[in-house]
């Protein structure tokens, strides 16, 4: 009796082991797509919602003589300097932040160093996978250690407004460069022999990291 139960109990017991695998098959490693390894590096992507971004860059500027749009500019000092940049995308296409420029004025015997702190806005016009560009306005402050332009005071406001082009390269780094118009100007009034403001041209390179 106890060898018949067995004889049918068995394959009983068997075919249903193999119904459960059937409709129940087991996770087996790499089935769908190999897991994402530490220290693997991802595709390069553009900044998206969410994102921080820490943007340092180089720059060169060319002094604009006489009147530029609506602002005069008397100024003729070159400068040169180093800009970082601290921005949050609250969308895909919109970062906004705040941001540090140490500067150096070539007036032609002792040069001026100045700082600059201002508030900056960032627009996508375009953006997918491989590139982006961009409008950038920004305004604020700039103390020196003399007057700059010269004539003027060491204390000036500033507002520039460009565009630029933003390339990933790599995992969380983008190439990005540039062109910003940037005016100096302490608000005394266009008669006031204090205030020679100056507008330039900002020719810039830099690269942007992701977090």
């Amino acid at each position: 009796m106890r060898r018949t139960l067995v004889h049918v109990a068995l394959p009983l017991v068997l075919c249903s082991a193999c119904a459960d695998v059937q409709a129940h098959p087991p996770l087996l490693p790499f089935a769908k797509s190999p897991p994402h390894l530490q220290g693997e590096s991802s595709a390069p992507r553009m900044p998206k919602e969410g994102d921080t971004v820490l943007d340092m860059r180089l720059y060169y500027g060319l002094p604009i003589l006489q009147k530029s749009l609506f602002w005069d500019g008397n100024g003729e000092v070159d400068q040169f300097g180093v800009k970082v940049r601290y921005l949050h995308h609250s969308s895909d296409l919109v970062a906004l932040g705040a941001g540090i420029s140490l500067m150096n004025f070539l007036l032609g015997g002792a040069d001026v160093q100045a700082i600059e702190a201002e508030g900056v806005g960032r627009f996508y016009l375009h953006s997918e996978p491989t590139w982006g560009a961009f409008l950038e306005t920004a305004g604020g402050f700039l103390q020196a250690t003399d007057a700059i332009p010269p004539g003027g005071t060491e204390w000036n406001f500033t507002f520039s407004w460009g565009a630029g082009v933003d390339v990933p390269v790599g995992d969380d780094v983008d190439f990005i460069a540039g062109a910003t118009y940037h005016h100096i100007s302490n608000a005394l009034g266009r008669q006031n022999p204090h205030n020679p403001s100056q507008n330039e041209a900002q020719l810039w390179v830099g690269m942007a990291l992701r977090f």
